[in-house]
């Protein structure tokens, strides 16, 4: 007999939690929600100094506050203690005099932003998913075999288990196999020629919440506040393998040399990970009785952070949708109620890609007038309220 529930989520990591707290929270915790996950975590392997963290904006944040665990409080303050805040932005173009600063303050805000390592949030997701009765984790597990009827999904997975669904949603990474296997192909819309490379560091004097974005000729360098004078880094550039053989002691010295000292010296590093910048996207966002979110939906370059918080609108958007079509005992796989979410999420999605990739485009060319049109950019924004202001609302995630 096949266990039947109201979603499957394949894909049981930061997106696929969320996605599932989301939709038991405003179901009332009455909807049956099944997780289908490849991997265990090992948090404890995934922490320490070597952790990778994850930006979150203020908005995606504000959203954490509407998702409400059986477990006493709201999501957002499960994460506040394990994060740390960012109270200043400082953005500046290498080598030229243009140069803003984004502040909480003159917003009104406690914070633009938090920063949490990976393995924190997840350990903090994974005892949440735990205490919720209607959430079922299949883990290891993956699925083997998906059978899509008018009225249903049929799902087979590894070990043998069936599972019966009105609503599959994808949520595992980019280049989704369960999206392709359904008919959605991911389509590369730009290769950026670049690699990011990610690492902590750890700095010699305070950083005081604040994050910096710095444009190079090579690709925007971006630094994030960490607890324990730690940040982490995200640089990109051309050739990786250059810096990723290079000694700490090596890597350090060509990090100074192009960040400067306005952190103090760089004292660590840990160790260092790079993957090559792409932009891409799904073809489609739904199909039948599928919904796809996240990194499977759209995959972007990390420059401002953008990516992972157009993920988390996405899914808030259809946990609410779905959750209301719950509550009214309609169908949640129906195509019209899918095909009014992706309808719904089109122009953010479409504004953020748009905007990330004028962004490298804007900043990587070295044409003089490009040059000097951009530093007045910069120069306005620091001088004009209004327009920073209103930079700084793209910033938050509203």
């Amino acid at each position: 007999m096949a266990q039947k529930f109201d979603v499957v989520i394949n894909g049981g990591a930061i997106t696929g939690s969320v996605l599932a707290l989301a939709l038991s929270s405003f179901s009332s915790h009455q909807m049956q929600i099944a997780i289908i996950e490849k991997s265990p975590p090992n948090f404890a392997e995934q922490g320490g100094f070597d952790a990778r963290s994850i930006a979150l904006a203020y908005g995606t944040l504000q959203k954490f506050r509407k998702i409400l665990p059986l477990a006493r409080g709201n999501l957002l303050e499960k994460i506040e203690p394990i994060s740390t805040p960012i109270e200043q932005i400082h953005v500046s173009d290498q080598g030229h005099f243009g140069k803003t600063t984004l502040s909480a303050a003159e917003m009104k805000l406690p914070y633009l932003g938090r920063v949490v390592e990976l393995a924190k949030i997840g350990q903090e997701l994974t005892a949440c998913l735990a205490k919720q009765l209607n959430i079922s984790l299949f883990c290891p597990n993956t699925i083997q075999q998906i059978e899509r009827t008018p009225q249903i999904c049929q799902l087979t997975l590894q070990d043998g288990t069936r599972l019966e669904t009105p609503l599959l949603v994808c949520s595992d990474g980019i280049q989704s196999q369960i999206a392709k296997q359904c008919g959605v192909e991911t389509r590369l819309l730009k290769d950026y020629q670049q690699s990011a490379i990610i690492a902590n560091v750890k700095i010699s004097e305070p950083h005081h919440q604040q994050a910096f974005e710095r444009f190079t000729s090579q690709g925007p360098l971006a630094l994030l506040p960490l607890a324990d004078q730690t940040m982490s880094l995200v640089w990109c550039v051309k050739q990786a393998e250059d810096l990723l053989t290079l000694s700490e002691t090596d890597f350090l010295a060509k990090l100074q040399q192009q960040f400067g000292w306005k952190l103090g010296k760089f004292e660590r590093a840990s160790q260092r990970f790079a993957y090559p910048l792409t932009s891409q996207k799904a073809e489609a966002h739904i199909h039948h009785r599928l919904a796809i979110v996240g990194n499977a939906a759209q995959l972007l370059h990390p420059v401002a952070g953008q990516g992972f918080n157009l993920g988390m609108r996405d899914l808030f958007a259809l946990a609410q949708q779905v959750a209301t079509a719950f509550q009214a005992g309609n169908d949640l796989g129906d195509y019209t109620l899918l095909s009014e979410f992706e309808r719904h999420r089109k122009a953010d999605q479409d504004r953020i890609i748009r905007s990330t990739s004028g962004l490298i485009s804007l900043f990587g060319c070295e044409f003089l007038p490009v040059q000097a049109l951009r530093n007045l950019g910069l120069l306005t924004l620091t001088h004009h309220t209004p327009t920073r202001k209103w930079l700084a609302n793209q910033a938050l995630g509203w």
